[in-house]
């Protein structure tokens, strides 16, 4: 069997499987209690009474530029080679949680897709955004998956509407240095939105919660905002990849963010570019609706491994 893992900033996701077609024994852990990866690993497999298991697929939300890996949003750290040694010596692969994720998009079934428009997937590159603790970004380009950090990109000033700028303007005063769109596009991003439109900077809601209460005069606010956000900040990633093969969208943030009362303005955004339009017209947007989408794509990547 072959261990899947896939790792947030906040959830450590597992699962195994014996043929690469399905996936069994899952399990979630808090990442902040664990002080390695070796301890983390031996959790889940102590724990489900896994013996024997000396593969592993592993999504890590961080870059993965060489041997050690660093997470962005934890300080959990790990060398892949002494992971290997230690646990998996019969074979491992890390790659970007985005990364991971993004390979199971090659294997899209009917009904994996909500789409925001009239355009449909086409051979084409393609991005998948998702965002989470933080945001992130995978590129597809044929059968190849390349891993980004674009959600640290800063803010553009296109976007600063009087709302968005009133925002902006807090966090720089507050963290001396430019927004980045993963600060704003995330799950913390929800809340620093609905604490500075309604002016309640001690409110105790969830950013789900937030998302959920559609009757709360500055929920309404704050989803407003960071769809137009978000649509924008798509629209720019889109020229940037020519991905005029589609535009995915996942995540649970996303799911409860955009709903299919908000797709019309969200693609009205998406599309309003300046130099641009007709090409943005023709660019596929929509959501996926894979559960469990980096178990998934774990499946594909652990074929490497069979």
């Amino acid at each position: 069997m072959i261990l899947i893992a896939d790792l947030g900033a906040t959830n450590a996701r597992f699962c195994v499987t014996k043929d690469g077609l399905k996936y069994s024994n899952k399990a979630n852990y808090q990442i902040n209690q664990f002080d390695s990866m070796e301890e983390l690993c031996l959790a889940y497999l102590e724990g489900k009474g896994l013996k024997d298991i000396n593969k592993a697929v592993i999504g890590a939300a961080a870059p993965i530029l060489g041997d050690k890996v660093s997470f962005v949003n934890t300080s959990l750290e790990f060398s892949i080679k002494n992971l290997e040694n230690k646990l998996f010596s019969g074979g491992l692969i890390v790659v970007n949680d985005l990364e991971l994720q993004a390979y199971a998009l090659f294997n899209l079934k009917a009904g994996d897709l909500s789409y925001i428009g009239e355009k449909k997937l086409t051979e084409g590159p393609k991005i998948l955004v998702a965002p989470g603790t933080g945001l992130g970004l995978a590129g597809i380009l044929g059968e190849t998956v390349i891993a980004t950090e674009a959600g640290h990109i800063n803010i553009s000033d296109k976007h600063l509407r009087p709302d968005l700028r009133a925002i902006i303007d807090r966090f720089t005063k507050e963290n001396c240095r430019a927004p980045t769109y993963e600060d704003f596009i995330s799950g913390k991003g929800i809340t620093y939105f609905y604490e500075t439109l309604s002016g309640k900077t001690n409110q105790q809601l969830s950013s789900e919660e937030i998302l959920l209460a559609r009757g709360d005069k500055y929920s309404l606010q704050t989803i407003d905002v960071l769809n137009y956000l978000l649509s924008s900040y798509l629209r720019y990633m889109a020229l940037v990849w020519g991905s005029h093969g589609g535009v995915l969208l996942s995540g649970s943030i996303v799911n409860s963010l955009l709903l299919e009362e908000d797709y019309q303005e969200f693609r009205n955004t998406f599309e309003d570019s300046e130099t641009m339009r007709d090409f943005m017209r023709i660019v596929p947007l929509a959501i996926v609706l894979i559960e469990e989408i980096g178990f998934v794509g774990g499946l594909e990547l652990s074929k490497k491994l069979q």
